[in-house]
Parts: C-alpha cells; structure tokens; sequence
C-alpha cells in the first residue's frame, strides 16, 4: 500500500479539511480514522457519499479520548470544521494481550471490542490527499484503519442497525463488498483475518459466508434500498462471488 491516498468527490475537500484539524490536536498515536471515509481512502474512489468522520482512540482510565478533548476545545455543537465527529474509546491493551476473562461475554459486545481495538491496532500512517478539478484542495497524514479491521467492523455493525437506519447498513454491506473483492484486497484481508486475534477472524469467515453468501439475495436487497446509485450496487451473484474468493483464500492461507 503507497503512503498515499487521492480521493475527489462530493463533501471530500471537507472532511479532509476536518481531519486535518483533529490531526493537528491528537496525537497520531491515539487515534485512527474507521468508517466510511477510511474505506474510501483504502479503495481510492468515492462509491457513496458519507457526512462524518468516524474514528477509534485509545482511552487512558476516565480520561477523555484525545479525539473527544480536541472535538470539546476546537469543535462547536460537537462538529469540527463543519464535520459531525464520531469517536469509539477502546481500552489502552491491545486486543491480542486482552485476555478472554476481561472480554465481554455476549459475541456481539466481545466481538466489537476486538474488532475496534484491532482497528487501533493494526492501522497505518498515510497521507490523504482530497483533489478538485485535478488540483490538490488539501491533505492529512494520520493513521487509518487496515482494510481487514474495516471489513470485521462492518461485519459487526451491518446486522446491528436499528429498522430506523437500514440505509446504513445497506452502506455497510456496500463497503463490504467493495473491500473484499478489491483485486488487490481480496487475499490481503484473508490472511490478516486469519492472524487476528482471539475469535475474530473465526467470527468474520462464518459472517461472510452467511451474508454474502446464504443470504446474498437479502443483502443485495439491504443494499438497493440504502440509496446508493443503482451503479454502485452490486448483484447477488456478485456478492457470492466475492465471499467464496475471499473465503477460499481464507481457508486454503495461500
């Protein structure tokens, strides 16, 4: 992966511009950028739009998270730069040292808490650069989330969404989708899932077989409905194509 990232597109220039600002008042150490705008800086084109910046920091005891200090000293109303900020705290042990008596039992909490801590964990610095007209408008260097920690989130998030927001979810499965069969991702993502920790990967290969594949129909369907371009959604052969490569490269570890 270069050390940096180009994308154009609409609110783009903004966001960037956000994230700057939060980069300059957090440590990179701290924090790292998830979400959709880490999926679009990972796969260099902007399939949807997306309005917030979310990230995971590191958080010391009680204390705020470096995010959430720059956000309450920098931001108004909680936006920064005009940019809704969502940040997820994860505890400051790294979740291949987290032992299993200190996870959550319930699979969905154990499983959101690996998944956002590796995000932490497992991130790289890069460069974003957001371009108008071909011309650099502005850029950031931080750390984003790996496109195998983006894929366990969405994973997690998707099914969870309330009846309320199913177009997030349909965005969700969208960058799912995108990520895993990415030419350049597909075995990357496999062999990292592999080496995540605890259950996670486990986790991850039995959802990708349920949702892009036993259920490729009813995804592709969440997908459609989510307002995305019709251009932009893939079809449920599609889906089941990308899982069984993904999974294959998974369960084969070559």
């Amino acid at each position: 992966m270069s050390g940096e990232l180009r994308l154009e597109g609409p609110r783009i220039t903004t966001l960037v511009t956000s994230l700057a600002a939060l980069a300059e008042g957090a440590p990179t150490t701290e924090f790292a950028v998830i979400g959709g705008l880490a999926v679009l800086a990972r796969l260099e084109g902007a399939h949807r739009v997306t309005d917030d910046l979310d990230t995971v920091a590191t958080q010391h005891g009680d204390e705020p998270t470096a995010v959430e200090a720059v956000v309450a000293a920098d931001g108004v109303d909680g936006l920064l730069g005009g940019t809704k900020i969502d940040c997820i705290a994860v505890g400051d042990v790294p979740a291949a040292e987290l032992l299993a008596e200190h996870l959550p039992d319930a699979e969905d909490d154990r499983i959101f808490v690996l998944a956002h801590r590796w995000a932490l964990d497992t991130a790289e610095e890069l460069t974003l650069v957001a371009e108008e007209d071909g011309s650099i408008a502005t850029q950031v260097r931080c750390r984003f989330a790996s496109p195998a920690s983006l894929v366990a989130m969405k994973l997690q998030s998707a099914p969870r969404r309330s009846p309320a927001r199913t177009h997030k979810a349909g965005g969700d499965y969208l960058d799912l989708f995108r990520l895993v069969s990415h030419p350049a991702m597909t075995r990357p993502i496999a062999f990292s899932l592999r080496e995540a920790p605890h259950d996670l990967g486990s986790w991850c290969l039995r959802e990708i077989k349920r949702r892009m594949l036993d259920e490729a129909d009813r995804t592709f369907g969440i997908i459609a409905r989510s307002g995305v371009a019709e251009s932009n959604v893939p079809t449920a052969a599609q889906l089941r194509r990308a899982g069984e490569l993904l999974v294959d490269s998974f369960e084969r570890g070559s």
